[in-house]
């Protein structure tokens, strides 16, 4: 039988078949990494143009004490029909018959729209005033909204209002706090008796030293 560097044709056809197969299965791990890497880098690019909502409580621009329900979204993309549910329903220390916290129309009916980084807050409750009630503190949040494309997204979370519990702030003024003092002055003013009467009102000022001062009163007695 022929033979080339001591191998028959029976072995070079066998080894030949060999190397054709290592080099397919190299080509197919080689297209299998391209294509998970080609996924991978898709679904970043969805996930960093897609709508993204969160609903949480944030405090209030006014004060540390108080805080807002906040529908955000923080995606670059508008997010259509969005609907928000809290399970258990919010409540406010002190309810306003009529206007009770749960019923709110943005947490029973869809949100039309949220713009990218639109944010949809309101005010939800004082800590100090829920101090001594039996209210839940968390809450179980369901988000379900689509995009302009017609994909649909859903989202689930928990508000732990007691998250913060313990811990110190410092608090700015702000033109609110202003705002407040100079309601507190007018009320101060308004109860002032003297100011209630009517005429003229005799006020003495003494620009003078205390020693000239006490020196022109006995000149004067």
């Amino acid at each position: 039988m022929d033979s080339f560097w001591g191998l028959t044709a029976t072995a070079w056809t066998a080894l030949y078949t060999l190397l054709t197969f290592g080099l397919l299965m190299v080509a197919v791990i080689a297209a299998a990494y391209a294509k998970r890497q080609w996924d991978v880098a898709r679904q970043a690019q969805l996930e960093a143009s897609r709508p993204y909502v969160i609903v949480r409580a944030e405090p209030s621009e006014a004060s540390r004490r108080l805080f807002d329900l906040s529908v955000r979204n923080i995606g670059k993309r508008p997010a259509i029909s969005v609907r928000v549910h809290l399970n258990p329903p919010p409540q406010r220390a002190e309810e306003i018959d009529g206007h009770e916290f749960a019923k709110m129309k943005m947490l029973n009916q869809p949100i039309e729209m949220l713009a990218p980084d639109q944010d949809m807050r309101a005010f939800w409750d004082d800590h100090a005033d829920r101090r001594g009630h039996d209210m839940p503190t968390a809450h179980q949040v369901t988000i379900i909204y689509s995009d302009t494309s017609g994909a649909t997204y859903e989202e689930k979370s928990v508000i732990d209002l007691d998250s913060m519990q313990g811990s110190v702030y410092t608090e700015v003024k702000t033109v609110h706090n202003i705002g407040k003092s100079l309601e507190q002055i007018k009320k101060i003013l308004k109860d002032a008796s003297i100011l209630s009467r009517r005429g003229n009102a005799e006020v003495r000022a003494i620009t003078e030293g205390r020693q000239a001062n006490k020196e022109r009163e006995d000149r004067e007695i």
